[in-house]
């Protein structure tokens, strides 16, 4: 009984560390628009932008250890960006950070659709069911390109609207849209999904996120 009491509690820790850290990773860009709306003092603004920048940094040395380097290097040019100006070092970094991310999924979708090779959905969907119909492999293969498209889109109406919009519509578009739309494209997918395939059975999120990790490295 003391082991099974013991085992259920470090499980509630690390659901509640889990919960809190998805919180943060949901407010955190809420906080970094505040900022830029409301024009906050110069060290809140820096550390913001640190924080993003050491953040986004960290995440690519480990996805592509390869470019750590390059990663390094714009980290450091924020820091002294943000040193000259506040506003200006956390408008860069929200850019750099929105634009890395969205670089690195389409290339990591958009590279599957190359000859020869399998589309990612399509393994993340052979990875969870086992054995698809052709008619899986079509759709597979079109919702790898339909992600690819959104990633593509992210990136353009992101740069068009840090060209001819005000900075605060701006941000408003990549921190605080940028998870409802990511949510709406995976509700709209799997809706599609349940229509097309209502016989079959469904991986839930947690299953295509738990493949996606355990994808080999490229």
């Amino acid at each position: 009984m003391p082991d099974v009491a013991a085992q259920a509690r470090g499980g509630g820790r690390s659901a509640l560390a889990v919960g809190a850290g998805l919180s943060l990773f949901a407010l955190y860009p809420l906080l970094v628009h505040g900022a830029i709306v409301a024009d906050l003092d110069a060290d809140t603004a820096m550390a913001l932008a640190l924080v993003q920048a050491t953040v986004t940094g960290v995440a690519v040395s480990r996805a592509a250890p390869r470019y750590r380097w390059v990663a390094l290097a714009a980290a450091i040019a924020l820091l002294c960006l943000s040193w000259r100006s506040a506003r200006d070092g956390l408008l860069a970094a929200s850019a750099v950070s929105h634009a890395t991310i969205y670089v690195g999924l389409l290339v990591l979708f958009g590279r599957t659709l190359l000859a020869g090779r399998e589309p990612l959905i399509t393994w993340i969907a052979r990875r969870i069911r086992g054995t698809l119909t052709d008619e899986m492999l079509v759709y597979t293969r079109r919702v790898t390109i339909a992600w690819c498209l959104f990633f593509a889109g992210q990136l353009a109406m992101s740069a068009l609207l840090f060209r001819l919009a005000p900075d605060t519509v701006w941000s408003f578009f990549i921190n605080v849209l940028d998870l409802p739309l990511v949510a709406a494209m995976f509700l709209a997918e799997y809706a599609c999904r349940l229509r097309k395939f209502r016989n079959h059975s469904h991986g839930s999120i947690a299953d295509v996120v738990r493949v996606f990790s355990e994808r080999p490295n490229p």
